[in-house]
């Protein structure tokens, strides 16, 4: 029988997601860091905001071992427990080093319970209560990487850069949430509940692996793409002459307000869409290249980065939903982390794929040929739609 949950238990769920867009809200005290460790280079400095993902990504893959061993409270527990103590060390650094090793401990814990943030809402939930909870999974990622860098900005203005870190702090009450909410659940157990969904027959077949593989390669293309804006929007608007530096950062915080909006449309629209979902965020997704590519002003830009954060806030929680729907529950951590290894895949060789296909051409060159690749994409999916469609014709 499954465990028993409440409304706290989605609650203390969702909040594990604060954390996981989080290690990049204090980017802004690179600056601080530098003043108060002469001696130090601006790209160590930067490398202790990079870090965390270098072992996020890492613990990420050794949690979900972990997690079979140990279940997930205390992988889950202990991750927010990191958190809160890397937030110590960097509060009261006296050096960089003891700085930067605050950083990897932060992505150590963060990593521990990343893929649960999303396997464990496909355990306890099932149907259009999932699709909800999922879309606010990437809602509550959203607000924490702009609620996160503004705090930090706030912050930063009436005090210095190492209270910026006390953000983390929020760890602390996510553990007594999850430590008082949130039963255990042991994955790969032969007692795991069969439901309507996975029968004693299920098993994973050629198709489903075929299936997944086309998910996750899909879920790639398209990461690389919004972290391809993430990183170049500023650029972008500075090179053509757009607005300030203020600017391009603005930029970015839209495209976190476009995914808070999505991921709270989310359920209604996949209700409604079904497996069109994606269809419809590729096609939003092209719109916002076009934009981009197609700017002369701030606001088309703006406006196209809001577009590319509401896809954003579309096709993850459908393409990592439907990860679920291949394989057994038992098995949903791991397929929660190997989605997660398209999306950090993504993430660290965005810059050398983006070099690739711009060559020595502009940013502009580079938006214009995601557009094709969109086209390309959306006329694939919605060639299975319809293949789909003729097949329950007949």
């Amino acid at each position: 029988m499954a465990p028993r949950t409440n409304q706290l238990t989605a609650v203390s769920i969702l909040s594990l997601s604060l954390l996981t867009m989080a290690p990049g809200a204090v980017a802004a005290t690179v600056p601080g860091i530098l003043q108060s460790f002469p001696g130090t280079s601006q790209s160590v400095a930067e490398s202790t905001i990079t870090a965390t993902s270098f072992t996020m990504a890492l613990f990420i893959i050794i949690s979900s071992f972990l997690v079979k061993k140990w279940g997930t409270r205390k992988i889950v527990l202990t991750g927010l427990a990191l958190v809160a103590i890397s937030t110590l060390l960097a509060v009261f650094a006296t050096n960089i080093t003891v700085l930067f090793y605050s950083r990897i401990i932060l992505g150590t814990g963060i990593g521990l319970f990343n893929a649960l943030c999303v396997s464990l809402i496909g355990y306890f939930y099932n149907g259009r209560e999932r699709e909800k909870l999922l879309g606010y999974q990437n809602t509550f990622q959203g607000l924490g990487a702009a609620g996160g860098s503004l705090i930090v900005t706030v912050l930063l203005m009436v005090a210095n850069w190492r209270m910026a870190y006390l953000i983390y702090f929020v760890s602390i009450l996510i553990f007594v949430l999850y430590f008082l909410f949130v039963p255990e659940v042991q994955y790969g157990t032969p007692a795991q509940e069969i439901t309507e969904q996975e029968t004693p027959q299920h098993r994973l077949q050629t198709k489903d692996v075929a299936s997944f593989s086309y998910y996750w390669l899909i879920l790639f293309i398209m990461m690389i793409f919004y972290v391809t804006v993430t990183v170049k929007i500023t650029t972008y608007v500075l090179e053509n002459h757009f607005g300030s530096l203020s600017t391009g950062s603005s930029a970015v915080v839209i495209m976190s307000l476009g995914t808070i909006v999505a991921g709270t449309l989310y359920g209604r629209i996949y209700h409604r869409l079904q497996k069109n979902t994606l269809l419809l965020a590729i096609v939003i997704e092209l719109l916002g290249a076009l934009l981009l590519a197609t700017a002369q002003s701030a606001l088309a830009c703006m406006i196209g980065a809001l577009v590319v954060g509401v896809s954003f806030g579309f096709f993850i929680p459908f393409i990592f939903s439907i990860g679920l729907s291949f394989v057994p529950k038992k098995y949903g951590n791991d397929a929660t982390t190997v989605m997660m290894m398209s999306t950090n895949a993504a993430t660290f060789s965005c810059p050398y794929i983006d070099k690739l296909m711009m060559g020595t051409g502009s940013n502009r060159l580079l938006f214009t040929i995601f557009i094709f690749l969109f086209i390309f994409i959306g006329i694939i999916e919605l060639g299975k739609h319809i293949l789909t469609h003729h097949s329950h014709l007949a």
